[in-house]
């Protein structure tokens, strides 16, 4: 059978190479990408995507030999219908190998063509490291973008019509700040003065931005009955769920972005703290209060947690109850997020197992959970009892290796094993806060580990459920 290529797909679309994406890895061909692509097709844009690969690996490569094409599988639960079709997306063009390929990555720094930077170099992406000038090309994305550009101001000087749009994806706060800020560093660091310098904070937009949809990735387990539909191979076939948001902040520079239009889950804001809070708390938040609590219950993944009896209404009163009351927004907004998580986690193509999530669990929690404990104390002066229980569980798992065992710092796991409980809790590194000074929450964690030793988890929930129903 024939490989994905040119010769076997016949495209709908002609494109110009306006956007540079940094990353070949799924979670950009399945979300940036694949909108890129439905931009093109529904409303006649020619947005093409260079992507650069700044790792070994021979992803590249596979690019280049598929002609840049590629199959999107989109598979879950969708306004409570199931969803599951395949469609190729044209946007990209070819692939650059930045180890093997410098020159025709300066090359394309001086196209007259580009406008847009999109990236995704995972959370340790966007940082700065002291490196010579004539480190090209480097292993840090942030280096090899100073040279990018700077060969871009070599070439036209401080034009300020060939800045460009950055759309940097990393899940990290201020992620288009950060990236500019590392940029500057490089510049100072290499003495490359200070027109440069204005000409990249005046000249290029640095947007923040916030990206959210689940992408398992290569869907390995449906390969071949994939590739026997389909009738053809495709070494970079990638599934996603069909949920998806892209918000980013700059609606002044962004004005004309093709995404921006009713077609797409794509917003432009002044500041996009509440969304970040709202996907933080919400749906963040439920994976690390319902993670400990499956656990206990030996229930694996999250589509399991769905369908359990006395987990699934654990995690939507927690949303519904506990959380939603601590969010500052439109409350029929955040019931309708809160449907729509249950509904990503009820994906029957995903297995998305909960001891993932487990990985460094203590400090999740206390970036997830703890705020909106402490917001629902705050507010109504009693405790939030699904996410104190969830707490307790953590305290429980991390001090019982024979029932878990917990990948975490090693001090992390070490100021919570075999310590009293009111030592835990009132440790401000694990939590932030000295949880002791919140009333009646140490006895009732208390309670909870009590229970969970005696292996009655399932009833203790259950009481919380009657106690939530008024029963």
């Amino acid at each position: 059978m024939q490989q994905l290529s040119n010769e076997v797909y016949t495209r709908k679309t002609a494109v110009v190479e306006r956007i540079v994406q940094f990353g070949t890895g799924n979670f950009l061909r399945a979300f940036v990408d694949w909108l890129i692509h439905e931009a093109n097709l529904q409303q006649q844009q020619d947005l093409g995507i260079v992507i650069v690969q700044s790792t070994s690996g021979s992803t590249s490569e596979v690019i280049n030999a598929q002609d840049g094409l590629y199959t999107l599988v989109t598979q879950g639960i969708q306004n409570g219908q199931q969803v599951n079709y395949e469609q190729v997306i044209e946007s990209v063009t070819r692939s650059i190998s930045l180890q093997n390929q410098y020159e025709e990555y300066m090359k394309l720094a001086v196209s007259e063509d580009l406008q847009y930077v999109v990236s995704n170099t995972t959370e340790a992406g966007i940082v700065y490291e002291q490196l010579p000038f004539d480190a090209q090309p480097s292993t840090n994305f942030v280096a090899n973008v100073t040279h990018f550009l700077w060969k871009r101001y070599e070439t036209f000087g401080a034009d300020p019509s060939k800045g460009l749009i950055f759309l940097p994806c990393e899940l990290i706060e201020q992620n288009g700040t950060a990236l500019k800020n590392g940029i500057v560093s490089y510049a100072n660091a290499w003495d490359l003065g200070q027109s440069f310098i204005d000409w990249v904070t005046g000249a290029n937009t640095f947007c923040n931005t916030l990206v959210d949809r689940i992408v398992p990735g290569f869907p390995k387990s449906q390969y071949e009955e994939l590739t026997l539909k389909l009738g053809y191979e495709d070494k970079l076939l990638v599934a996603a769920e069909p949920y998806y948001i892209w918000v980013i902040e700059n609606e002044e520079a962004l004005h004309s972005f093709p995404l921006v239009n009713n077609q797409f889950e794509v917003k432009l804001v002044d500041d996009l703290s509440y969304y970040r809070e709202r996907k933080v708390k919400m749906l963040n938040g439920a994976h690390s209060a319902l993670t400990p609590l499956a656990i206990l219950l030996d229930t694996d993944t999250v589509g399991q947690v769905m369908e359990h009896s006395r987990l699934r209404p654990f995690v939507q009163r927690l949303l519904v109850q506990e959380v939603i009351p601590t969010i500052n927004g439109d409350k029929e907004q955040l019931m309708t997020y809160q449907q729509a998580i249950l509904e990503r986690f009820e994906n029957p193509f995903i297995a998305h197992y909960v001891k993932s999530i487990a990985l460094n669990a203590l400090a999740k929690f206390k970036t997830r959970n703890i705020p909106s404990l402490l917001a629902y104390y705050k507010q109504y002066a009693t405790l939030p009892k699904h996410l104190t229980t969830a707490l307790a569980a953590w305290i429980y798992l991390y001090q019982t290796p024979e029932v878990f065992s917990p990948q975490d710092a090693p001090e992390a796991i070490e100021q919570i094993k075999a310590k009293p409980l009111a030592g835990v809790l009132s440790n401000e590194n694990l939590w932030g806060i000295d949880l002791t000074t919140i009333p009646q929450l140490e006895q009732f964690v208390g309670q909870a580990i009590t229970a969970f030793k005696e292996s009655q988890t399932a009833q203790f929930i259950a009481e919380l459920e009657e106690e939530a129903l008024g029963l």
